[in-house]
């Protein structure tokens, strides 16, 4: 059952544990090396207490003044062949926590005359559209290029995220893109295909394939003789740390995208992560030089304000009246976390969900304590069973969708929803992919899963509305969540959404249709059916597969009379994608 509640919780707790370092914090004198070597390793052991023989590790470095004050590792590199985990352990970071790597070679390629930042690129890609005439290699660093994501738009007629995409493929895509999803140079939308343009103007720029140019300009150099750009994932790697889901039974990470929007893995190890940062402390390092170089004209992430975080993955917060910078990907998945003011640095690098959050935490050591306490936390309750009639359970049933839809990809609205069902004398608390746990209720309106030990809190703020927020076990909060009350048309408004449709971007065709039940599904040719969720007048909503819960909007278009003439299909990476009404 850990199992089943962790997919809820967890991907939660890295969102909980950044907001939770935003809140007002009262002025204190922080922590210093000095106070007790002592003390901080004992924090840390408490840190990572629960990582032993059975569980994915971590390797913990923490310099002060350029000096290593504490070094330890905890937890396994491999569960099935029982190999502790090291700061010599191999993990393959991926997709957008590993950008400063390609950026900063970026940096050099510049430094060295090879490109601009202000190169169009056309002038690489001339079969690019006319549209993109202005699109620089900067906008490109900015996700400003207004190029659809290839992730998230091919996924509409693909069946898997982990489904193969090459060079041409991506090109072709690309290159008949009718319209850019933002407009180029002043819009904002996170695009993987901006980093597979990147990285393919460097190798014409250089003359090299990526990989090889980082290993002579940058890795071999510094002395990092662990760390390589894994682009070919059928590639053995010495002593890799391979990753794992971190909760219930822990499990293997075999989903990784092949595609050039993601093919720019960094494989490293805790030590080589501690030269990278000696490098960056050092004022005349190429490192340094180089992310001197890309601050000039980068834009801050729009979205994610207060926030200020650059598309080439470092983050800086205010915590108390502390500058603290993090280095990693836009999930939160840092693995160095930097306080300058206290010339303190933590290298957290590990192969299990949530164990580099983990270690990002030992900065609060360092930091003022948060006196702050949530106002509306629930009261303190036995965690003992309680009795409850099926007529009042029956009140929580529904559909239940964020009211926190903040994400870094783009404006729109992120969605996210959970079913909670009637099972029995039962409430069951469901993910959209089916996985759910059961409900034990442990006083009014207070409920706890079975294992995490989270607490739900339903609220009725009004006799026709329902909410609920979740408590983790260390007081945060997760979000309220609100019942959609939203009914399903009619069958005889339904049916007028039943046809053919047609996208000219990707030259794909798709079906709506009805399903056994009377219910609409979205139908595609090698792709199973995708029932369509009622979200709205003209609006319904169905799970991309493969994309780890990513919503799609169907928003059907009608005409001056009324008729269904299209769909707009929009989510947080797809402004707006249109299908035509074949007639």
């Amino acid at each position: 059952m850990v199992y089943k509640i962790s997919l809820l919780l967890l991907p939660l707790l890295i969102m909980i544990n950044a907001e939770a370092q935003k809140t007002k914090l009262r002025v204190a004198k922080p922590n210093t090396a000095s106070a007790s070597n002592l003390q901080l390793q004992k924090k840390l052991d408490s840190i990572f207490s629960s990582l032993n023989q059975s569980r994915p590790g971590v390797a913990v470095t923490v310099l002060q003044n350029g000096k290593v004050i504490a070094k330890k590792a905890y937890g396994m590199a491999s569960l099935e062949h029982q190999v502790p985990f090291t700061h010599q352990s191999r993990v393959r970071l991926t997709y957008s926590g590993t950008r400063e790597f390609m950026c900063v070679g970026l940096a050099i390629m510049e430094s060295e005359g090879l490109l601009r930042f202000n190169d169009k690129v056309r002038q690489y890609f001339p079969k690019l559209p006319a549209w993109s005439d202005d699109v620089t290699i900067q906008d490109l660093l900015n996700h400003s290029s207004g190029f659809a994501d290839e992730w998230a738009t091919m996924l509409l007629m693909q069946a898997d995220m982990n489904n193969r995409v090459d060079k041409e493929q991506l090109l072709t895509f690309l290159y008949n893109q009718p319209k850019p999803e933002v407009e180029p140079g002043k819009g904002y939308m996170y695009s993987n295909s901006d980093f597979a343009l990147l990285r393919f103007i460097m190798e014409k720029a250089s003359g090299k394939n990526l990989p090889g140019y980082l290993q002579q300009k940058l890795f071999s150099p510094l002395g990092m003789n662990a760390t390589l750009m894994n682009d070919r994932l059928e590639e053995i790697i010495p002593g890799l740390a391979e990753n794992y889901y971190d909760y219930g039974a822990p499990a293997r990470q075999l989903g990784i995208k092949t595609s050039p929007g993601g093919n720019y893995r960094i494989v490293t190890s805790a030590d080589d992560l501690e030269k990278w940062v000696r490098a960056l402390e050092e004022p005349n390092s190429v490192v340094a030089k180089a992310f001197m170089r890309l601050k000039q004209n980068a834009r801050v992430i729009p979205v994610l304000s207060p926030e200020i975080h650059f598309v080439f993955g470092h983050e800086w917060q205010k915590i108390g009246n502390v500058d603290v910078v993090k280095h990693g990907g836009v999930n939160h998945d840092f693995y160095i976390t930097r306080i300058p003011s206290l010339k303190l640095i933590i290298i957290g690098l590990g192969n299990g969900l949530g164990n580099m959050v983990k270690a990002e935490s030992v900065a609060s050591y360092f930091l003022p304590k948060d006196e702050k306490k949530l106002q509306d936390r629930p009261p303190q309750v036995s965690l003992n069973p309680v009795a409850v009639d099926t007529a009042i359970l029956r009140r929580y049933t529904g559909r239940y969708f964020t009211e926190k839809s903040k994400s870094h990809s783009s404006h729109l609205p992120k969605i996210a929803f959970y079913d909670i069902h009637l099972s029995g004398d039962s409430l069951r608390f469901y993910e959209a992919s089916g996985q759910h746990f059961t409900l034990i209720p442990i006083g009014k309106d207070m409920f706890k899963d079975p294992d995490y030990g989270a607490i739900i809190q339903f609220m009725q703020p009004h006799p026709d509305s329902m909410k609920f927020s979740v408590f983790l076990p260390d007081d945060s909060q997760i979000p309220h969540y609100r019942k959609n009350n939203i009914q399903t048309p009619p069958k005889e408004i339904l049916q007028q959404y039943t046809g053919k449709y047609y996208s000219p971007h990707l030259d794909f065709y798709c079906r709506i249709v009805f399903d056994e039940g009377g219910g609409l599904v979205l139908r595609r040719a090698t792709i199973a059916d995708k029932k369509l969720i009622s979200n709205g007048k003209d609006r319904f909503l169905f799970e991309m597969e493969g994309a780890g819960g990513l919503y799609v909007e169907t928003v059907f278009m009608r005409n001056n009379v009324g008729q269904v003439t299209g769909i707009d299909m929009q989510h947080v990476r797809m402004m707006h994608h249109r299908f035509d009404k074949v007639q």
